[in-house]
């Protein structure tokens, strides 16, 4: 049975992402909450629907939600998730889902924001096919284009720019573009030549749980002591480097714990870093927790819960593999946490604005051990007073601030 269509004048926007792991579910919901309120329905296509009953029903009249399909991993380049094939059935699946949805409601679809659309540009073969495989206007957030920053020249360049398929950004059929990082958004209008929106770098806004098991670990854990953590261990967030900052401090008594959490990925390390982790977790010094055997911590009250145990947040990534936003600052702020972040980046000239905590150089254990000394004392590097404005950041960043950018996103895709 057809659900009665609505009035044609509502603006109908197909929300698509193909990926369901770490902070995509929280962002896919709010999306789908802040296009509710900037007032248009949403048709919601992702590899769990079923995650999106209870926003179904708290917007009967506005969302309709539906089964994303996506192909997986490649067989020609094992471990990777995009090649020609993969990424033309990617457009192929989003379409037919949408397409499916839309048959289902009579509500005709105007057009289709995808919520990561890193997924459907590498190896794209033309604008032109692209533009054909999804049949309607589309705009897109994409996350990983730090590269656009820096000149391409010769033909190796050339090639490797038509590989990540950031050509298709200047088809007809894309509208606007959506950017994080505020430093880079210049470079991405400069190639796209149109119209790009900085969206705030939004977090789970649920009041944390601090009876979760794993929260309640760290705290009997550290039994007293100050709180080090980090979320997620995989090679780009640098937890290396807080594992060699463990070490020090245990060899100095410093009265500090280390919190490491989330799934370690093993699979990020080079064969020498690999070993020198077993050696480091086969006599493990304890003033650390970990869990090598951790699945992923979800978003919300048992995250919050977690990061709210943490005296300092470590977000210091490598920018040599990852120097983009991260939403561990909207965390932080949002639990008023100071943090260490990596020099040379979008996160340092953030922290260093709103005076969030300290940056370091890549890597470098002796300089975030004193910054972690300095910010557990409240100061800068310094030893000037530490004045963080976490409210003004986390206003920034709010779902509030991602409705009014939604609202722009729709009065500029359906303007043109």
């Amino acid at each position: 049975m057809k659900i009665p269509p609505q009035s044609p004048t509502v603006c109908t926007v197909g929300l698509v992402d193909p990926l369901w792991c770490g902070h995509h579910e929280t962002y896919f919901k709010a999306f789908i909450r802040a296009l509710h309120h900037a007032g248009a329905r949403v048709v919601a296509v992702c590899p769990k629907p079923e995650d999106l009953q209870e926003l179904a029903a708290e917007f009967p009249d506005t969302l309709r939600v539906g089964l994303l399909s996506d192909p997986g991993g490649s067989r020609f380049f094992p471990g990777r998730d995009n090649d020609p094939i993969l990424t033309h059935q990617r457009w192929q699946s989003a379409e037919s889902s949408l397409s499916k949805v839309e048959n289902e409601t009579d509500w005709k679809i105007d057009f289709v924001f995808f919520a990561w659309l890193d997924s459907y540009l590498r190896f794209m073969s033309t604008a032109e096919t692209a533009d054909r495989l999804i049949g309607r206007p589309w705009a897109g957030l994409y996350f990983r284009n730090q590269h656009l920053s820096s000149r391409t020249s010769g033909l190796l360049g050339t090639l490797k720019q038509r590989l990540r398929g950031d050509f298709i950004l200047r088809s007809a059929g894309c509208r606007v573009v959506a950017g994080v990082d505020e430093q880079l958004l210049p470079f991405l209008e400069e190639f796209c030549g149109k119209p790009v929106l900085q969206f705030p770098d939004i977090t789970d806004e649920s009041a944390g749980d601090p009876e979760t098991p794993l929260a309640r670990a760290i705290t009997n854990g550290a039994k007293g002591r100050k709180v080090i953590g980090i979320v997620g261990l995989e090679k780009r967030k640098g937890f290396l480097t807080l594992m060699r900052v463990a070490k020090k401090a245990a060899e100095r008594q410093l009265p500090w714990y280390f919190a490491f959490t989330g799934v370690l990925y093993l699979s990020t390390l080079e064969k020498e870093e690999a070993k020198w982790l077993r050696s480091f977790l086969d006599s493990k010094p304890d003033n650390v927790y970990i869990d090598e055997d951790a699945g992923p911590i979800p978003d919300g009250a048992p995250y919050n819960g977690v990061a709210s145990t943490f005296d300092v947040f470590f977000a210091a990534y490598l920018n040599s593999l990852y120097n983009g936003s991260s939403n561990v600052l909207t965390k932080a702020a949002l639990l008023k946490i100071p943090v260490v972040v990596t020099k040379g980046a979008c996160l340092e000239e953030r922290v260093d604005e709103f005076q969030m905590g300290v940056s370091i150089d890549e890597g470098d254990a002796d300089e975030c051990l004193t910054a972690i000394k300095h910010l557990l004392e409240g100061q800068q590097l310094d030893g000037s007073s530490l004045q963080p404005r976490f409210d003004n950041y986390f206003e920034l960043h709010s779902h509030q601030r991602l409705t009014d950018h939604m609202s722009k996103m729709i009065s500029m895709a359906v303007a043109n």
